[in-house]
């Protein structure tokens, strides 16, 4: 995956469903396809890991843990190695995708899986989010019927366009969110309990701004977003302000198109209100970028602060008012939007491929 901060800001773009669009144009929501359906794999991959909780007969830890000074019972851990052993066998790509989303919790130690499954699955806390994983998400057909829908919309609208062949939710103990391998695209439930959950103002790493937005109904517009930003990268190296902004602003506009029944402000993760504060003052922002010789501007850090999902973007901002974070990426779906309509013959392939951003911002004849 790409680390750098167009792709940073892909990965973590996604918020709130409102009611506010505007002037914003997308021809390709009304766009129909056919009734041919994706075939895809759905693996609830968190159960398939907890069943090795059974293996488990001491008390649970509480705390920290340390992985070279844990002593597991024999029983325990012959029980573990098998069990591991069975699940490696059906899912080998898969299990190994899945240590690397552990995050931190095997970071730097080189110990052997049943230690460090010994330890996830007896952590006290760990168990109580897995237990509210499972209250919350007892049934997800509706996620696998909606997620069958947009990718074969996706792969309709743009041919070529790679879906998952399985999709796995799974327990990551505030691991990665969502990540995406060659075949299979990994969900963590844990994430997507709901803005009112009760611990997640206890979670490094998360912060107060983001937790509007982690519950249910975002999980397919995430990850159609992030699949999007994957499967077409950002193709010129780094770039400046201008092409990064246009480059988000095809994703954002990409993603509303495979997800038509979304609102604008669900796709980009804006309340009603952030989403009228852009249109207000859209006319503002630009001149800004453009009398401040922003838009050329290649500075990674000055770059990442306009991109990067954030509280708010702090070179818009006044006194009275915390400009929405992203806003600048909102100006360049405006951009792409524009270019769009004044471009009725170019198809959704056609957008991905061009990447002039003069050539993108004279056709979008913007000028708010």
């Amino acid at each position: 995956m790409r680390r750098n901060a167009t792709i940073a800001a892909c990965l973590g773009a996604m918020a709130l469903f409102s009611a506010c669009n505007g002037g914003h144009q997308n021809r390709f929501k009304e766009q129909e396809t056919q009734q041919a359906e994706a075939t895809i794999n759905y693996e609830r991959f968190d159960q398939v890991i907890y069943e090795l909780d059974n293996c488990i007969h001491r008390p649970a830890v509480v705390g920290d843990y340390d992985l070279l000074k844990v002593d597991i019972p024999d029983e325990d851990s012959l029980c573990l190695r098998q069990k591991i052993e069975q699940i490696k066998g059906k899912y080998p790509e898969q299990f190994k995708h899945y240590l690397m989303m552990l995050g931190e919790l095997s970071s730097g130690y080189d110990v052997a899986d049943e230690t460090l499954f010994y330890l996830f699955l007896s952590n006290e806390a760990y168990h109580d989010l897995y237990k509210d994983c499972q209250e919350k998400y007892q049934e997800v057909s509706d996620l696998n019927a909606y997620f069958t829908k947009a990718f074969s919309r996706a792969q309709q609208l743009i041919p070529g366009y790679e879906i998952p062949q399985n999709i796995f939710y799974i327990f990551s103990g505030f691991g990665d969110y969502l990540s995406i391998d060659e075949n299979t695209l990994y969900v963590s439930l844990e994430y997507f309990l709901g803005e009112d959950y009760k611990n997640y103002q206890y979670v490094p790493g998360i912060y107060q701004y983001q937790i509007k937005n982690l519950r249910r109904e975002r999980i397919v517009t995430d990850a159609i977003y992030e699949c999007t930003c994957e499967h077409f990268p950002l193709e010129i190296e780094a770039g400046n302000l201008l092409d990064n902004l246009l480059y988000l602003g095809k994703m954002l506009y990409i993603t509303e198109a495979i997800l038509p029944g979304e609102d604008a402000t669900n796709i980009i993760g804006y309340t009603k209100d952030e989403w009228e504060w852009c249109e207000k003052n859209e006319a503002n922002m630009w001149n800004y970028l453009r009398e401040k010789n922003l838009l050329f501007e290649t500075d990674n850090k000055v770059i990442t602060d306009f991109i990067i999902m954030s509280g708010a973007t702090k070179y818009f901002s006044t006194e009275k008012y915390n400009a929405p974070g992203r806003a600048a990426v909102w100006l360049g779906w405006q951009i792409i939007s524009h270019y769009m309509e004044n471009n009725p013959g170019m198809s959704l392939t056609d957008l991905i491929h061009e990447n002039d951003a003069q050539k993108i911002l004279l056709g979008s004849k913007y000028n708010p």
